[in-house]
């Protein structure tokens, strides 16, 4: 059986033929012909942003001011610390067009990073969600969202902004802080789909009467495990989403292939990286780099995103040509014996423990800023004696970690005070 294109295709070809109608190749506005036709319309909109940029950006004028002649891939990288600068070297509109800031707080004395968005910057993200959405949300459904809200243009304010487009009724509980509140207050609303964290669900998945037939996973990185674990327990499919505030909360979304998130490519250029910063082909695995090509407010130009991904090289089963992304979380650390160490592969690892109900883990290290101890604590409802060396023994068969393996076990279904997204511990 054929499966049916994403509906982020059809949405991008109707802008390239609306916006670029003259470029004299194939126009459809029910699907993309060819990677020819986003590729010519990428130039084209980074030729744009960068002209743009420069000529309104304090920012990007200095940056750009040895490159005016260099190829777009050996142009410097914005990083994360030049988003804590005043914010008017970034932004090119009056502050009075400005409808929502962001500030995203940072660990440590470094300072947090502003981002600012206008009006037809936050219409993208709602249109995104709407196409992104629609490739499992059936009109009318109920879909009860997990995320920041319901304040105005949060996640959630968006989401249901976009989907009361498709007449679906958007519930918007926000974060969860108790799984069992959290899945009455599903059994109360049915919904049909379910959007939230990875980690934040499938502490719900299970307690639950009710059982969605769709479940979105954002914001968080999204393990083989914790997805089987989900939709085994809800008897429901998931579908995973990628983005990141900098990118307007949207960037690439699986289609019903879930062979890979499509980037909305339209609005945003994806680049892999090596550590050298170095660009790297299709299907090798580095740091992703993002380009907003439509946010002329705020540009965005070669953003270091501090994730690992790749790009899956050739067309996805689906039949759209739109890139597809796979992600692993952050970069990894340096690990045991030189090898790469990441939270995905621990936390993947502890997902397929059938014993493991939630779980914290952090690193102590040694000299050289290499790890030697893995400190985790489990919670589980039945603890055994041999609980703490079972788990150590197969945590010691994950890349990187080190032989110095620490589980301390503690009786229930889930940890208090754990941060909604999963990461190292401090």
């Amino acid at each position: 059986m054929s499966l049916s294109i994403t509906p982020l295709d059809p949405w991008v070809a109707d802008l390239l033929a609306r916006e670029y109608p003259h470029r004299g190749y194939e126009i459809s506005t029910d699907r993309i012909r060819s990677r020819k036709q986003i590729e010519t319309a990428q130039a084209a909109l980074i030729s744009k942003l960068l002209s743009h940029a420069v000529s309104h950006s304090p920012f990007y004028k200095k940056r750009f001011e040895r490159f005016e002649k260099a190829p777009f891939t050996e142009l410097p990288f914005t990083l994360p610390s030049d988003l804590t600068a005043p914010e008017s070297r970034f932004i090119t509109v009056s502050q009075s067009e400005i409808r929502r800031i962001v500030t995203i707080g940072t660990s440590g004395t470094v300072a947090a990073k502003r981002l600012f968005f206008t009006d037809e910057d936050l219409k993208a993200t709602e249109d995104f969600f709407l196409y992104g959405m629609s490739t499992f949300t059936l009109p009318g459904s109920v879909v009860a969202v997990f995320m920041e809200g319901p304040a105005p243009d949060s996640i959630g304010w968006t989401l249901r902004s976009a989907l009361g487009r498709l007449g679906c009724e958007t519930l918007v509980f926000g974060l969860i802080h108790d799984p069992r509140v959290a899945a009455a207050w599903i059994d109360e609303h049915q919904p049909a789909v379910i959007v939230g964290l990875p980690g934040q669900l499938v502490l719900v998945a299970g307690r639950t009467l009710h059982s969605p037939e769709f479940v979105l996973l954002s914001a968080d990185m999204a393990t083989p495990s914790i997805r089987e674990r989900i939709e085994e327990r809800w008897k429901c499919t998931s579908f995973n989403h990628y983005g990141l505030t900098e990118s307007g909360w949207g960037c690439a979304v699986e289609c019903l292939a879930r062979q890979g998130c499509h980037v909305r490519e339209f609005d945003i250029l994806v680049e892999i990286i090596d550590s050298g910063g170095r660009s790297l082909p299709e299907g090798e695995w580095g740091e992703i780099v993002i380009t907003m090509l439509r946010r002329l407010s705020f540009p965005l130009i070669r953003y270091r995103t501090g994730d690992e991904g790749r790009i899956l090289p050739g067309p996805c089963p689906c039949g759209s040509p739109l890139k597809r992304v796979e992600i692993l979380g952050r970069l990894p650390r340096k690990g045991a014996q030189g090898a790469p160490l990441r939270f995905y592969d621990v936390a993947d690892s502890l997902w397929r423990m059938p014993w493991v109900e939630d779980f914290q883990a952090s690193l102590r290290y040694g000299e050289g800023d290499v790890p030697e101890a893995l400190n985790v604590t489990l919670a589980v409802t039945e603890p055994y004696e041999d609980t703490p060396d079972r788990t150590a023994r197969r945590l010691r068969m994950v890349p990187g970690v080190p032989e110095e393996v620490n589980v301390l076990v503690e009786a229930g279904d889930s940890l208090p005070h754990r941060k909604p997204k999963r990461d190292w511990e401090n």
